[in-house]
């Protein structure tokens, strides 16, 4: 009610603007309206000017919310009074904030709309609606990762339909930044401990990311990809979890021209890997080689996928490096058999060639070799406990 005591601070303030303000009232505690009662209270709402329709959006965003609050939310955002980002920034500091976006992103698409589209244009407010939708992102996709059913995510149809595709990007950015926050690290060993693990939980359980990619980042895959490439490749990357899952999800959809796309990255990481000899930057690239393999539902095809993709790339790294580069990228190929813990993509490194041969790769050879006996004996000490 502090608005309806500003009445005598504003010239130009009418005798029904108070009867506006107890009708906006009364329309948020009705659920529901049939066609004529929208219809009159939107010509109510027309006819105020243009200091009591400012007025009437503050005295909205004071009132508690109701049943019917944002379809009047609608209704005002339809009318230019008041919009739901307007809204949601009244509420910045309210304990009701994520509660109501929650309510958007389930079934509130227009207003949501709204304020994805003023965090994509609006200069002055865009970091502070990123954070506020990232954090609501973040609560809904932490409770899918506990139960998977909790949500249809039906907002996502309508947002890739409704936003241009420069607000597009800045939302799926936004979309890409909350899954790989999902899940932490301690280090690049659990990401291979732990590979085929999680891209079957991927595929079985969080079913999620592969709707955020079959509907929100449909027609967009290459530009997720370069995104989420560029996200990886930060110092201390430890969001390894979600980052091979949205590589794997990608690649199940991705379009010829994509799938290009990603051979071409991969080269081009091989390259840049033998010319830094940072042993990382090969590990990046041997779990980003198979999460994009695994594009199929059938096991074994996906790792005939990496065999080919390995055969290609390191059997035959010769023909793309020199003879420098190529003693620098075997060298780390030695250096990643301590990460290495699953004997599926081991047996590939053993038994695919690497020309031109020579003492150097016969090295290796051995060093894989005696890296899979290693395995198999733990394997079958840990059997032998169980």
């Amino acid at each position: 009610m502090d608005v309806l005591r500003d009445y005598n601070s504003f010239s130009r303030i009418g005798n029904s603007f108070g009867f506006a303000c107890r009708i906006i009232e009364k329309q948020c505690e009705t659920q529901q309206l049939g066609t004529y009662e929208k219809y009159e209270f939107a010509e109510l709402l027309k006819i105020l000017n243009a200091k009591e329709k400012m007025l009437a959006g503050r005295y909205f965003c004071q009132l508690p919310t109701n049943v019917g609050s944002f379809r009047v939310l609608l209704q005002l955002q339809d009318l230019h009074i008041l919009t739901a980002t307007e809204y949601i920034l009244s509420k910045e500091h309210s304990d009701q904030l994520q509660v109501d976006l929650i309510i958007f992103l389930e079934s509130e698409f227009e207003l949501l709309t709204n304020i994805f589209l003023s965090a994509a244009y609006n200069t002055d407010y865009a970091m502070k609606l990123t954070l506020i939708l990232t954090a609501a992102l973040g609560n809904l996709y932490a409770g899918l990762v506990n139960n998977p059913k909790i949500s249809s995510l039906g907002y996502i149809e309508p947002l890739h339909k409704a936003l241009p595709d420069d607000a597009l990007s800045v939302c799926m950015n936004m979309h890409i930044n909350t899954l790989l926050e999902l899940h932490r690290t301690e280090s690049i060993n659990e990401a291979f401990a732990n590979f085929s693990s999680w891209i079957n939980e991927g595929v079985d359980e969080l079913t999620f990311v592969k709707h955020l990619c079959d509907g929100l980042f449909v027609g967009h895959h290459q530009e997720a990809l370069q995104y989420l490439f560029k996200q990886s490749n930060s110092e201390n990357f430890r969001q390894w979890k979600f980052f091979l899952i949205l590589v794997q999800s990608i690649a199940c959809a991705a379009s010829q021209e994509t799938t290009v796309y990603i051979k071409k990255y991969l080269k081009n990481r091989l390259m840049q890997t033998a010319s830094t000899g940072n042993l990382t930057s090969l590990l990046h690239l041997l779990l980003t080689a198979r999460a994009a393999s695994a594009s199929t539902m059938d096991i074994q095809k996906n790792l005939d996928n990496y065999a080919k993709w390995y055969k290609q790339n390191i059997g035959e790294m010769t023909y793309i490096l020199g003879t420098e580069k190529f003693q620098v990228t075997l060298g780390l190929l030695e250096e990643s058999l301590q990460y290495e813990k699953e004997l599926s993509y081991l047996d590939i490194h053993v038994s695919i060639a690497i020309s031109p041969g020579g003492r150097l790769v016969q090295a290796y050879k051995t060093k894989c070799r005696a890296r899979v006996s290693q395995l198999k004996s733990e394997a079958k000490r840990k059997a032998s406990r169980d």
